[in-house]
């Protein structure tokens, strides 16, 4: 089955969507406050590391004027932390449904993109938070909603290509679980989240945190909410080639080994 033929089934796709909202947080005492609590967290603890421990002045946005690093570190996080939540929740998508996938016919796909679909609404209450505190530190970040957006759209395809092909793999080798935790984490630390890129001193360092893939979108979310400027036609098109690039790739690679799941679980 394809992608189309996924679309086609939308109503089993909002369905599975509807499950994985409700019961992401069922039973929590905090319920859904923990989306929220999960990056301040970390922003608490990044902040003081980076302001506190190496003493390092909070960067300033061009040409917004903001210099306030929680700000600037959330700008990178939320569009970061999408990405390998929804990864690391889809992974494991098509061996959970094992027993759905043995008794009925069904794309498939519907599975892991009912997680992303899932993750993109804890992505929205997310941004419109993070929105409502720059307004209070006195930066008008409504306007640059919309090409935040548009960024957004670019970093789905990215992240349901790198889910599709992740979760395909691990229905064969079970490791792909495990080694997905190691660079995730390596992606954290390579992309300009609790740091500044042009403080790097070595250049080729710089080039590979700057023309990473995760470390694109990265900075373009910072160029967008935190800087307040649209980023350069460089960065757009390296986002777009990244996210349709890997986008093709899982997608094949998911409509290859799609019919021998039900054999293999």
């Amino acid at each position: 089955m394809s992608l189309r033929t996924a679309v086609a089934h939308r109503n089993l796709l909002y369905l599975l969507s509807l499950k994985e909202l409700r019961t992401r947080y069922r039973k929590s005492v905090l319920g859904w406050a923990w989306s929220l609590l999960n990056p301040l967290s970390q922003m608490v603890i990044f902040s003081v590391i980076f302001l506190y421990v190496f003493n390092r002045p909070a960067p300033v946005g061009d040409p917004s004027g903001l210099q306030t690093f929680p700000l600037y570190f959330l700008a990178g996080l939320l569009p970061f932390q999408f990405f390998t939540i929804s990864v690391s929740a889809s992974i494991g998508s098509v061996q959970g449904g094992a027993s759905l996938i043995k008794k009925v016919a069904f794309p498939h796909e519907q599975l892991v993109l009912s997680i992303i679909i899932a993750q993109l609404v804890t992505f929205a209450i997310e941004l419109a938070v993070l929105s409502v505190a720059f307004l209070i530190f006195g930066h008008m970040v409504l306007p640059w909603l919309f090409p935040m957006i548009l960024l957004m759209v670019f970093v789905t395809l990215f992240t349901t290509g790198v889910a599709l092909l992740l979760s395909a793999a691990n229905v064969f080798f079970h490791d792909v679980n495990y080694l997905w935790g190691i660079v995730s984490q390596l992606l954290f630390y390579t992309s300009p989240i609790i740091f500044v890129l042009e403080e790097i001193q070595y250049e080729w360092l710089r080039l590979i945190v700057n023309f990473g893939p995760t470390g694109a979108f990265v900075r373009a979310s910072q160029e967008i909410l935190y800087d307040g400027q649209w980023p350069g036609l460089a960065r757009w098109a390296q986002v777009a080639m990244y996210s349709l690039v890997m986008f093709g790739v899982g997608a094949w690679a998911f409509n290859r080994l799609s019919p021998r799941f039900a054999e293999e679980l």
